[in-house]
């Protein structure tokens, strides 16, 4: 079974929708294995989205990332890290599918609720900040 790391972000805990969300992660067939409530720290997000460090909105998306709390937490299941991608939809809830996470609950392509890992990789990386959980 493979797993991934996702992370419930403060707009999701803030809107209070954090159990709806979770039960849509559930119903497309994976298994939270573990999860816990965490608030991000600078280098939590430096890590996590390294990939965007460079882009106009970093600072926004940090201060966005650390304004609340979120909650963290690892799935397992068949293809669990493109499953649950799939199941979040685009970042940009207007161009996401309907009826994933992001369409149904997002309201910005910063304020979109959910972020999932991207690959093996990632999951990885992601899964040793907050977790001391075997493969």
């Amino acid at each position: 079974m493979e797993k991934s790391f996702g992370l419930l972000k403060p707009d999701c805990l803030k809107r209070g929708i954090e159990k709806e969300v979770l039960t849509a992660v559930e119903s497309s067939g994976l298994k939270i294995v573990a999860m816990k409530r965490i608030r991000l720290t600078r280098q939590n997000v430096d890590i996590i989205w390294s990939h965007c460090r460079e882009a106009k909105f970093y600072e926004d998306m940090v201060n966005f990332s650390t304004s609340g709390d979120c909650i963290v937490f690892i799935v397992e299941g068949k293809n669990a890290i493109s499953r649950l991608r799939n199941w979040m939809g685009y970042y940009e809830p207007s161009k996401a599918k309907e009826g994933t996470i992001r369409h149904l609950f997002g309201t910005s392509a910063m304020e979109n609720v959910i972020h999932g890992s991207s690959d093996e990789e990632a999951y990885e990386k992601e899964k040793a900040l907050f977790f001391q959980y075997g493969r």
